[in-house]
């Protein structure tokens, strides 16, 4: 990690997180480190014996620990929740990419878009006719906006962004680079001799709040809406096919995919590697760990595990114990074969 140009004293974090001094009011502390990191002008942090041996190990400069921390010998803040205090750093040093307000001279915007004072186009990017940016957006290069868009109040989006026409993105939503919004959904049927394309002339709609990861494609919905909740969050390289619906503060991890018109509930976990099959409805919190195909509704809350039909999870843990164990029940039950029939031979 590059040194930022700024920094503090060790008393300066400790008012800034609310914590306890104990080391050098004046030690100078340039950034937020991961446990184990060397960094002498670092600050880290341990909620537990583990991690506070592993910081210990190393020449960090400062650390942030317990309340009731009384076997730390680095310079050290102590804290009602130390990795909480971590994350309050973690947003000070915070760097967002640059972009200057207002409308950068290569962009290429039509006639036809409104863009509200207050908001930033960047180098290169194209804005279509009928398309409103809202005061405070941000788009960055190479971005890429069509026909009949919408922009929220203090949206994001990083470079090489595309929305394709009739996408609309909520406030304070963040959609990172590479991210493909609104291409057509995977619609085609078969006429007895080829694949038929089915146009697909509906929109994307992102409301607030939400933030979509790099490299993930969501797509419009054959006619209608393909929409993405409240406060919902989308990692990178996620698939979320037309129609779709995602519930409020959901959250979707990396390589998942959701078939057409399935219709996931709110605060719903999505593990990585996650198959959703089409026209599937799940409720309200759902957990599905990694790898698990949905193929079927899922109407009660709780942990759901496994590879073809999904079950609670307790069920599918005894049921992979059980697989582990068949090689040794075979022998057993060929044993008791055996024996039934040498009974059988003496009778």
């Amino acid at each position: 990690m590059d040194q930022p140009s700024i920094g503090w004293t060790l008393s300066e974090l400790a008012e800034i997180v609310g914590g306890e001094l104990c080391g050098p009011a004046d030690l100078r502390i340039a950034q937020p480190v991961p446990a184990g990191d060397d960094c002498p002008e670092g600050i880290t942090f341990a909620e537990s014996p583990k991690y506070l041996a592993i910081v210990e190990a190393t020449d960090v400069g400062a650390v942030l620990v317990k309340l009731d921390e009384a076997n730390c010998n680095k310079p050290h803040i102590r804290c009602q929740s130390p990795r909480e205090a971590f994350g309050r750093l973690l947003a000070i040093t915070w760097r967002d990419l640059p972009l200057v307000e207002g409308m950068h001279a290569t962009a290429i915007v039509s006639p036809d878009a409104k863009i509200d004072a207050g908001s930033s186009v960047g180098p290169f990017c194209v804005i279509e006719g009928g398309t409103h940016v809202r005061t405070g957006a941000k788009i960055h290069a190479f971005c890429y906006v069509g026909e009949q868009c919408r922009i929220g109040e203090g949206a994001k989006l990083y470079p090489r962004v595309t929305l394709y026409r009739d996408v609309r993105i909520g406030d304070r939503s963040i959609i990172h680079a590479g991210t493909v919004l609104g291409a057509d959904g995977f619609g085609y049927f078969w006429d007895s001799s080829r694949h038929r394309k089915v146009p697909q002339v509906g929109g994307v709609r992102i409301e607030d709040d939400c933030e979509i990861g790099a490299l993930t494609a969501i797509d419009r919905a054959t006619a209608g809406n393909t929409r993405i909740g409240k406060g919902v969050k989308i990692d990178n390289l996620v698939q979320i096919a037309h129609n779709v619906e995602v519930g409020q503060d959901t959250v979707l991890a990396g390589q998942a995919g959701v078939g057409g018109s399935s219709k996931l509930g709110a605060r719903n976990f999505v593990a990585g590697q996650v198959g959703i099959k089409d026209h599937v409805t799940i409720t309200d919190d759902v957990t599905l760990a990694a790898k698990t195909a949905a193929t079927a509704d899922i109407l009660e809350p709780g942990a759901y595990w496994g590879a073809l039909v999904p079950r609670k999870s307790g069920l599918e843990k005894r049921i992979q114990v059980a697989l582990s164990e068949l090689p040794e029940l075979q022998k057993r039950v060929l044993r008791l074969e055996a024996e039934i029939a040498e009974l059988r031979g003496k009778a």
